[in-house]
């Protein structure tokens, strides 16, 4: 992984944006004498949105910062010419981190697993009373509620780094659910996997390596490690299940 890659992903969106704004402040004089007429402040942020958005698409971030990029300096013009309220845009920013953290930081979207999956989840998991199941990002805890209401004999807990999600998950989690269910607003990164007798995450392809070699490396030996849908690469999965749902799920499960 390049250096610029281990930055965190805000950081290289934000430094995007001041080189696409030094750019264009130091070519706008020129290109102004060429049209013959002042650019309007507003096709100016389209396209610093596009010179930045263009480098990270080049850097070859997700697609959804691509979209961020574009998108960030316009809207924020569009508000200032609305006269929106200056309260409303630290608010809109302090519900957004607190939904999407994870993506900021880790590049991790809230992906939700869906029933058919979690269903077909519940009727893999080893047959043994006392089990530890974990679900890293468990975003909104369906999965770790369903699991927990269909083997009650068994123990899941779910972390969740995003403060949003993981309010509403302990929240959900009060009603209808036993004892053997619990949520920590947590990054699992610093977890300790050796307690655990499988790991279940769906997050995205880019920490699927760290991850899996950190479950190698604390977990004990019999331990399953489930992935929904991504892969770790150059590491085959022990064996894939296949859900017949919309989007033709695969349940990648790694022998430990």
């Amino acid at each position: 992984m390049s250096k610029i890659h281990s930055l965190p992903p805000v950081l290289v969106a934000i430094i995007l944006q001041l080189g696409a704004y030094v750019l264009l402040t130091f070519i706008q004089p020129f290109a102004q004498k060429y049209l013959g007429y002042a650019i309007p402040f507003f096709w100016l942020m389209l396209a610093q949105g596009a010179i930045a958005s263009l480098g990270i698409y080049l850097l070859k971030f997700p697609y959804w910062w691509v979209i961020i990029q574009f998108v960030a300096p316009p809207v924020l013009v569009l508000a200032l010419t609305l006269s929106i309220p200056i309260w409303v845009l630290p608010v809109l920013l302090v519900v957004m981190v607190t939904v999407f953290w994870n993506v900021v930081i880790d590049r991790v979207p809230l992906y939700l697993t869906n029933e058919k999956t979690a269903l077909e989840l519940s009727k893999r998991l080893p047959r043994k009373e006392g089990l530890k199941i974990v679900d890293l990002g468990s975003g909104l805890g369906g999965t770790m509620r369903l699991l927990a209401q269909h083997r009650p004999d068994q123990k899941f807990i779910g972390f969740e780094g995003a403060l949003m999600p993981f309010c509403l998950s302990w929240i959900l989690s009060k009603f209808g659910n036993g004892p053997n269910i619990h949520f920590q607003f947590k990054n699992f990164w610093r977890l300790n996997l050796v307690e655990y007798d499988v790991v279940y995450c769906f997050l995205s392809p880019i920490p699927m390596a760290d991850l899996f070699a950190k479950a190698k490396r604390e977990m004990k030996p019999g331990s399953l490690f489930i992935s929904n849908s991504f892969t770790v690469p150059e590491v085959p999965p022990s064996r894939t299940i296949s859900v017949k749902d919309g989007r033709k799920t695969k349940l990648l499960v790694w022998d430990l």
